[in-house]
C-alpha cells in the first residue's frame, strides 16, 4: 500500500515541528472543543468514523479496509523512536459504525479540491484520553504529505482537536515561492477545517447528522485555537 513519501508515520513524531522529514514543512493546528468526558467521547466517535472529513466538506468514497496482518501501522516509543504498531482492536461507535483501522484506503473529494485525493490510513491512536488516526497521500497531489488528527482530553478536563503533520510543497519555476506559500496556506486551512469540523454542532451544519441526533452544543466550547507552521526544511 504505497504512499507518495518516504517518512511514513512521521506525523506522530514528538519532535516533528523541530525536525520534519527532509524537504517538508511541518504544521500544527489545535482547537478547544469544550470540556468533559461526554464532549470527548462525542468528538472521538465522530472523528474515528470519518465524521471530521465529511463535516469539513469532503466526500469520503472508495473505502476499503486493509488486512491487519499485512499492515499494522507505525507508532513511537517513549523515546520517540518509530516502531511497528500492534494490531489494533476493532472498535465501533454507539451507532454501530466501525472505527477507522490502519491499512484502510479511501478517496477524498470536494468542490474546492482540484482533484480527488487517494489516501491511506497510516496508524491509529487508541489511548484512554486520546483517539485519532494518521492518514497520508497515496499520490503526489498538490500539498501532499501526512497528517495525524486526534481528539484528546487534557489533565484540566478540556477537550481539544489537534491536526499535526507535514507537507511537501511542489510548485517550481517562475513565482515558485509565492505558489508554495499558497500551497501551505491551503494545507493549513484544511487542518483548521478538520479540527473545526469536530466542534459542537459542526456535524449538523455540515449535513453529517440530522439535527435531532447531535448532542447539544457544549456551553464550555471555546473558539480558542493554537496554530503553528514552519517554512524551515
Amino acid at each position: 500500500m504505497p504512499v507518495a513519501y518516504a517518512a511514513i508515520g512521521a506525523s506522530g513524531a514528538p519532535d516533528l515541528m523541530r525536525f520534519p522529514p527532509a524537504g517538508s514543512t511541518p504544521y500544527e493546528e489545535a482547537l478547544q472543543l469544550g470540556s468533559g468526558q461526554e464532549r470527548f467521547l462525542a468528538a472521538a466517535n465522530q472523528l474515528m468514523t470519518w465524521g471530521a472529513h465529511r463535516a469539513a466538506g469532503f466526500v469520503v468514497s472508495d473505502i476499503e479496509v486493509g488486512e491487519q496482518a499485512d499492515y499494522v501501522g507505525v507508532q513511537f516509543d517513549d523515546g520517540g523512536t518509530p516502531e511497528l504498531g500492534e494490531e489494533p482492536e476493532e472498535l465501533f461507535s454507539p451507532e454501530g459504525e466501525a472505527y477507522v483501522l490502519p491499512g484502510t484506503t479511501a478517496t477524498l473529494s470536494s468542490e474546492k479540491a482540484k482533484q480527488p485525493r487517494p489516501i491511506l490510513v497510516i496508524s491509529t491512536v487508541d489511548e484512554p484520553q486520546r483517539l485519532g488516526f494518521a492518514w497520508g497521500d497515496r499520490e503526489a497531489v498538490t500539498g501532499f504529505g501526512e497528517q495525524l488528527l486526534t481528539v484528546e482530553q487534557r489533565a484540566d478536563g478540556t477537550v481539544w482537536a489537534v491536526a499535526r503533520g507535514f507537507t511537501f510543497l511542489t510548485s517550481s519555476g517562475l513565482m515558485a515561492g509565492i505558489k508554495q506559500r499558497g500551497e501551505l496556506r491551503d494545507v493549513i486551512e484544511l487542518a483548521q477545517a478538520l479540527v473545526g469540523a469536530l466542534a459542537p454542532g459542526a456535524a449538523i451544519r455540515g449535513g453529517v447528522v440530522p439535527a435531532d441526533t447531535d448532542a447539544p452544543a457544549d456551553p464550555d466550547a471555546s473558539a480558542h485555537t493554537d496554530g503553528d507552521a514552519s517554512q524551515d526544511n
